[in-house]
């Protein structure tokens, strides 16, 4: 069996599932990061098509409410995330 991040624990599915159907059912949905719709994201560096996420608010907090979130600016805030704490002395895995 594998241990569940944080972060991904409770009701965490049923949440991101929510936040992700609503994004997707209204084309108007913008991403809570920049501002832009999926369209105006167009394809990722390596082509593949944007997809929408449930992104943290908070980012680190398992608690924080989830927003709509492009998949590239779900990606560049954790990279971001990690970067920092790596700065900071932090190695992964813990």
């Amino acid at each position: 069996m594998t241990r569940r991040k944080a972060h991904y624990a409770g009701d965490y599915e049923a949440r991101a599932r929510a936040v992700r159907e609503a994004a997707y059912a209204n084309p108007s949905t913008i991403c809570w990061r920049c501002g832009k719709t999926l369209p105006e994201h167009g394809p990722t560096r390596t082509g593949k098509q944007q997809h929408w996420q449930a992104g943290h608010l908070i980012d680190g907090d398992p608690t924080s409410p989830l927003l709509p979130e492009a998949s590239s600016c779900n990606a560049a805030a954790g990279v971001a995330r990690l970067n920092r704490r790596r700065s900071t002395g932090y190695s992964w895995p813990p």
